[in-house]
């Protein structure tokens, strides 16, 4: 018998970890769903070393579970008994790590990356074994407080509400008999800032030169269309109707979960040059990019260059069109259908953004000698 833990290479320097499994003759391969990011910054690195250790730590796991499932029947009826008096003696409750791994299996929501995010958080905060039950509210308050310090923004408190959900998955497990993280009370930034491009800097970064034109183009074409980066890594040919200058997909996001997954947004001018008519054919991809993470790096590269003083992400590209369509008039509901949202109430976060711009271009107005 055995359990080893082996890597695949795919592209673009990423790393697929699987179990190879030989029990009993019989081979068979299990894929963990864990991948590792080409390790191109520190935070990259900290995170592959995370996803790691769950992967051990789930291997180990596997061979436990075939050694009780094999063995345990064959022991002696009293050893079992006496067994039993031990265990109900002072039984040890599980690793969190392990149970973070179920958890992540059974886990339906597109947000997984996310969840993954936040236990490789947890893990750099916490190295060692976390039996569930060292899990208190003193402890839930320490690693909050660790994300504030490394993370911005909502990151922290989407990071935290991951971690929280996993232990009512605890709770419902009857591993814990509360949630230690209930009554921490999280910052609610629903009027943060979120980093946009005025237009004279988005004309700007178009003059530009990029190391990697296909992340420049589909950048540009998210401050065009609004869509997000998983919609634009598959955005494909048949997805667009040229004559029409339509676009119609199922957002990766929201799809299973939303009454509005379907997305239709009319293309102008510049979205229509970024496409690149008849460069494929319909099942082709319209974008061939590298990692989210190394497009991260090109673009902050490329906005250093523009001489931009601001902390440009993919996502903020779809901060810039919503905030330019409400700026020229759009209404929120007009806004919301353009972008995807489920309802206004995630639209209505950009209107203080609005508001700003609308303040500086009053105070922009010229002195007069009164």
């Amino acid at each position: 018998m055995g359990i080893l833990l082996c890597k695949r290479k795919l592209k673009n320097g990423r790393i697929s970890l699987y179990l190879d499994c030989n029990v009993e003759g019989k081979r068979y391969k299990e894929n963990l769903g864990i991948t590792l990011e080409a390790p191109v910054s520190k935070e990259i690195r900290q995170a592959n070393c995370a996803k790691l250790q769950l992967a051990k730590l789930l291997r180990a796991q596997r061979e436990i579970d075939y050694l009780h499932n094999h063995y345990w029947a064959k022991l002696p009826p009293l050893f079992h008994s006496q067994v039993r008096e031990d265990e109900t003696a002072g039984e040890p409750l599980p690793d969190f790590f392990l149970v973070s791994i179920g958890y992540l299996n059974i886990y339906q929501p597109k947000d997984s990356r996310m969840v993954q995010a936040a236990f490789s958080y947890l893990r750099q905060f916490h190295p060692a074994s976390l039996p569930v039950n060292h899990i208190t509210h003193s402890f839930c308050t320490r690693f909050f407080r660790f994300l504030q310090e490394r993370l911005h923004g909502n990151t922290p408190v989407n990071y935290f509400k991951k971690f929280k959900m996993c232990l009512d998955y605890c709770v419902e497990e009857n591993l814990l008999p509360s949630n230690p993280a209930k009554g921490i009370r999280l910052p609610q930034y629903n009027d943060v800032t979120k980093q946009i491009l005025s237009p004279k800097e988005l004309v700007k970064l178009t003059l530009t030169p990029c190391r990697n034109p296909e992340v420049k183009r589909a950048f540009l074409f998210s401050c065009q269309s609004g869509l997000r980066w998983c919609d634009i890594q598959e955005l494909c040919y048949k997805n667009i109707d040229f004559a029409q200058r339509h676009l119609m997909l199922v957002q990766k996001k929201v799809a299973g979960h939303s009454q509005k997954p379907v997305l239709h947004i009319y293309l102008n001018e510049n979205a229509m040059k970024l496409l690149q008519e008849s460069q494929g054919t319909p099942d082709d991809f319209i974008f061939h990019l590298p990692s989210h993470s190394y497009s991260l790096r090109i673009i902050n590269e490329w906005t250093r260059r523009a001489g931009l003083r601001k902390h440009i992400s993919f996502h903020c590209a779809r901060h810039t069109f919503i905030t330019s369509i409400m700026a020229r008039g759009a209404s929120i509901k007009t806004a919301a259908s353009l972008a995807g949202h489920s309802s206004t109430r995630h639209t209505e976060k950009y209107i203080h953004i609005i508001d700003q711009q609308k303040q500086q271009a009053v105070e922009s107005l010229p002195d007069l000698p009164l």
